[in-house]
């Protein structure tokens, strides 16, 4: 099952190849690997032995059948109500070994204040790797994500990077770029944790990832502030108070929110003096990018980063600014001549890139599916399709790997223009709720 486990040891890193085999070639690869997933995980993990005894589902006989499997992204979000408000983490570790083959053994007995306490222990002091979602329905979703998992993030990180430096080249096991990340150091959330990704994956020291704000950001702070937005929203009073905790960490904050200007400029006059012969990965949402490119352009600087430095960004750039010019802002300020996009969810480990045509392609690792909105059936997986993403995650191994979405898309199984073979979405992704 080298395939599944390791796809990045199966291509020997050549993300290329994975994207260039048939459907004939990979699919009774991709129906082996998720018959033996199913038939290790069904007996281990209660939610998805239930949701197959109520399909009738015993083995995984065929590709067709396997999204019955699926659960709904909601699902990481289901521990009872008022468990994670009240600070009742005895009940939410109960909950979450339910969807881990993972020993939560470590945290038997002892008392977590805080989210991020809790959090810290979880991923500290066990196998997991516990990812939270950034709270914006007012309440947090949990990835079960293992250490394994997270480790095949890296290296998949790697594997892209050795196919976006071409011409250049880029060697996984001797990593030599610096990371520019103008975004929080570090966090639970899926978003934050990819800046401690990309340093662990592109740099050669830890001293060569640059964050702009050095400090961690707090999963308690997160969700009080989306609990305060989304009772705005509503035209409600949200009559929660800051405790002690949650509003040190908003005052720490608002502190480092001040400096923010002199941060910026330091971060500038290191890219533009100390690193100019340095290779960059220059890499975050697409409006902090921004903000940092239309910061450096003001001071005058233009085409600053070395030959062979790279942008990695994810989502688009709707929303931005009315002015349209984002791209050209962030090419301009930094010479690289290409900004390379990322489709990813925080329940999948792997993004997938966008070709030179404006797709974003599926590997095979990853089994795609289009839902009807409303009634939940799978589409053919042939030509192309609208609906609801579903994916089923074959390098999951210590979770259940298959997720229906809240990401309404476009996907096609067609050959790309660009020539890979692979299935591939297009950019009008719509985020639906239900």
């Amino acid at each position: 099952m080298k395939f599944a486990d390791d796809p990045t040891e199966y291509f020997n890193f050549d993300l290329g190849k994975a994207h260039h085999l048939s459907r004939r070639e990979f699919e009774p690869m991709q129906l082996e690997a998720v018959g033996a997933r199913f038939a290790h995980l069904a007996e281990k993990l209660p939610p998805l032995r239930a949701l197959a005894d109520q399909r009738g589902i015993g083995e995984i006989a065929n590709l067709d059948q396997l999204p019955a499997t699926f659960f709904h992204h909601s699902i990481y979000k289901s521990y009872p109500g008022d468990a994670l408000i009240a600070g009742d983490f005895a009940t939410m570790t109960a909950w979450l070994e339910n969807f881990t083959t993972n020993d939560l053994s470590a945290l038997d007995g002892r008392e977590f204040f805080t989210i991020d306490a809790w959090l810290e222990a979880v991923n500290t002091d066990t196998a997991m790797h516990v990812l939270h979602s950034s709270g914006t329905t007012g309440s947090l979703s949990f990835i079960p994500r293992g250490k394994l998992e997270q480790q095949f993030s890296i290296r998949h990180a790697q594997m892209c990077m050795v196919e976006i430096a071409k011409p250049h080249a880029f060697y996984p096991n001797k990593p030599d770029y610096k990371v520019i990340w103008p975004s929080y150091a570090a966090g639970w959330s899926g978003v934050l944790t990819l800046g401690e990704m990309f340093r662990d994956a592109y740099c050669a020291t830890p001293e060569d990832y640059h964050p702009l704000v050095p400090d961690r950001l707090s999963a308690d702070h997160q969700l009080y502030l989306m609990q305060i937005e989304n009772a705005r929203a509503a035209g409600q009073e949200f009559v929660g108070a800051a405790n002690d905790y949650i509003q040190a960490s908003i005052d720490r904050s608002f502190a480092l929110l001040g400096n923010e200007k002199e941060r910026n400029a330091e971060l500038l006059r290191c890219i533009a003096e100390d690193w100019r012969e340095r290779k960059v990965v220059y890499a975050g949402g697409p409006v902090v990018l921004y903000n940092l490119a239309k910061a450096g352009l003001a001071q005058g600087l233009e085409n600053v980063l070395a030959e062979g430095s790279r942008i990695i960004t994810f989502g688009g750039f709707k929303g931005v600014s009315p002015v349209g010019d984002e791209e050209a802002v962030i090419k301009r300020f930094s010479g690289v001549p290409r900004i390379q996009f990322l489709y990813g969810m925080t329940e999948l480990p792997t993004g997938f890139l966008m070709c030179e045509n404006g797709r974003y392609h599926i590997p095979p690792w990853i089994i795609p599916y289009v839902l009807d909105p409303e009634a939940g059936e799978p589409a053919p997986r042939q030509d192309a399709q609208c609906g609801i993403a579903a994916f089923m995650d074959l390098t999951a191994q210590t979770y259940w790997g298959g997720l229906i979405s809240a990401d309404h898309v476009e996907m096609s199984w067609n050959t790309c223009s660009c020539g890979r073979t692979t299935p591939h979405m297009g950019t009008e992704i719509e985020r639906v709720e239900g």
